[in-house]
């Protein structure tokens, strides 16, 4: 009877850990204050490039005073874990045309072409298991130099997933569709 109930327990602690996965989100950025909040959003919101915040009017979001040319930290929650990297980008443009992301390569030799590039770096690995898909709360920071305009931007954090890159067996061609994850915080620049 015990093992009947330790075995319950155990498959209970399973289907419920299941059931809370979707509602985290892979990443939330902490610092600056971004577009829209990432940690524990029970849709896909953050999917939607190029600023994870669908239905957020950028033009009219309240916009973080920094100086132009400075370095500020970047601090992002990393929630569940994937080899891969960060990116950090930054656009005027309050529809990110220009950092929209890359949807199709020609094969895994290609690097994936981030315009307006201000950071990149490898995603933290779960101690652990590795590089292997996981569930953390590690922080991802970054000190990251800022252009040296004045305006508003807008900064992109994006993770990239290499694992769910799927490549077309007779083509090469890599599909790009399932790899980011994106956020956003608007920044004005100031001298």
């Amino acid at each position: 009877m015990t093992q009947l109930i330790s075995r319950f327990s155990f498959c209970l602690m399973i289907l419920l850990s299941g059931l809370a996965a979707p509602a985290q989100a892979h990443i939330s950025l902490v610092s600056p204050p971004p577009l829209m909040d990432g940690h524990g959003m029970e849709n896909k919101s953050l999917k939607f490039p190029p600023f994870g915040a669908p239905g957020v009017d950028v033009a009219a979001a309240a916009a973080t005073v920094v100086k132009s040319g400075s370095e500020i930290d970047i601090d992002v929650s990393v929630y569940i874990i994937h080899p891969g990297s960060i990116v950090v980008l930054y656009t005027q443009d309050p529809d990110g045309k220009d950092v929209a992301p890359v949807f199709k390569l020609p094969s895994l030799r290609t690097p994936i072409p981030h315009t307006n590039l201000l950071y990149q770096a490898a995603s933290p690995c779960e101690p652990v298991t590795g590089c292997t898909p996981a569930f953390s709360d590690q922080h991802f920071k970054a000190r990251v130099k800022l252009p040296d305009i004045e305006g508003d931007i807008i900064l992109v954090v994006r993770q990239v997933m290499w694992d769910k890159v799927k490549v077309d067996p007779d083509s090469g061609e890599v599909d790009l569709s399932r790899v980011y994850y994106h956020q956003a915080a608007k920044l004005r620049l100031v001298k």
